[in-house]
């Protein structure tokens, strides 16, 4: 499950939350089309136990962190022939919520 948190907060009123159970994974995910065959960077400050950030679909790449406060996790690609990629934050199993604030693509 995903939606929004007004806390902890990273930066502003609102930070994304992804919820998972002990049974499923939570993510967020947003669809964005950049440009083809382009390098990138994905920032982006999460909090939270065996958080994840990352793109998938026109490239791979992921990064993670595990802790209490508010950590900047960078994660390096270089998009397809399509510049279509999905830029996600997951949240592992039975592990509290996670939260991710202040995502910057450039």
């Amino acid at each position: 499950g995903g939606g929004v948190a007004n806390s902890p907060v990273h930066s502003g009123s609102w930070a994304g939350r992804a919820a998972a159970t002990g049974s499923q994974t939570g993510e967020c995910d947003q669809t964005v089309t950049l440009a083809a065959n382009h390098s990138y960077t994905l920032q982006a400050w999460v909090e939270g136990s065996y958080a994840f950030v990352g793109v998938s679909g026109g490239a791979t790449a992921s990064t993670w962190t595990s802790g209490s406060t508010y950590s900047q996790l960078s994660v390096p690609f270089t998009t397809g022939s399509s510049g279509t990629v999905t830029v996600y934050v997951h949240g592992w199993y039975a592990q509290d919520n996670i939260y991710a604030d202040d995502f910057t693509l450039a």
